[in-house]
């Protein structure tokens, strides 16, 4: 394990491969999970945690399979969303945890319904809260995922990779994604995108949100406000917040802005 102040890296060894994430204890404080989205990893966090003061929580931050340092698991359905949640599972089994809130971005949001549901069967850990920050509940979330997931696993290996880094190389800002979406492959880019596409749908998401029986809250970024169709159906399902002057990659874009929300959200539970 490597350790940096009180932030430790880990390693679980989980069935399909071993999964690295950090940990920040936060003693007598609320523990908090952190799902990071599709082709991203843990790696931004070690950098919010020194500057950024986030020791108001507990946190878990694993890079999820087939991305970061973890393990790509051989059985794609260790990618799907409820393979990864299974993982995740695993992890705060390990680390003891028996009560958690559940932040997940993008993709991650998808991931932190299904692994509140498995949390709820299985009884081992009571979610104290659930954020969703821009998390795929509809169709319209799934933006990436969905060019991806039209293509065949065999097209997209062939071409379809190759164009998209392409396509995002010649965009302004993307460089860093670029670095975490190379690292994590066009397997797992692809298997994971055919099962989030799957997943966001409202007859889908919206019973797994409404079973969440804890405080819930939505968040976007103010660029995209009106943008989405899933943010109508989110304020339907709980309180709606906005980070100024930030886009999709919120906590990059404004991290004051979204470690305030996250903070206010985490003290009120």
């Amino acid at each position: 394990m490597v350790r940096n102040a009180d932030l430790i890296m880990k390693t679980h060894a989980a069935p399909g491969g071993s999964v690295r994430y950090f940990r920040a204890a936060a003693p007598e404080r609320r523990e908090a999970l952190f799902i990071h989205g599709l082709g991203v990893d843990k790696s931004w966090f070690a950098v919010h945690h020194a500057r950024r003061r986030t020791d108001f929580a507990g946190w878990v931050v694993p890079d999820l399979p087939g991305h970061g340092e973890s393990d790509r698991p051989a059985d794609k359905a260790g990618l799907t969303m409820t393979g990864l949640a299974a993982v995740l599972a695993g992890v705060l089994d390990a680390e003891g945890v028996r009560e958690i809130a559940l932040v997940g971005h993008s993709m991650g949001g998808a991931v932190a319904l299904a692994l509140a549901r498995q949390l709820r069967e299985t009884g081992a850990v009571r979610v104290a809260g659930l954020v969703l920050a821009e998390g795929n509940l509809d169709a319209g979330d799934a933006f990436l995922s969905a060019r991806v997931a039209a293509q065949s696993r065999e097209d997209f290996l062939a071409r379809g990779w190759d164009a998209l880094l392409a396509e995002l190389a010649a965009q302004r800002g993307m460089a860093g994604y670029l670095r975490t979406l190379r690292r994590a492959g066009p397997d797992t880019l692809h298997a994971c995108s055919v099962s989030l596409v799957a997943m966001s749908r409202a007859e889908v998401t919206v019973p797994l949100v409404e079973a969440v029986d804890a405080p819930r809250l939505f968040v976007f970024g103010e660029r995209n406000r009106g943008r989405f169709t899933s943010e109508a159906l989110a304020r339907r399902l709980g309180p709606v917040a906005f980070i100024p002057r930030a886009g999709h990659a919120m906590y990059a874009d404004n991290p004051a802005g979204f470690w305030a929300v996250i903070r206010e959200f985490l003290a009120g539970l």
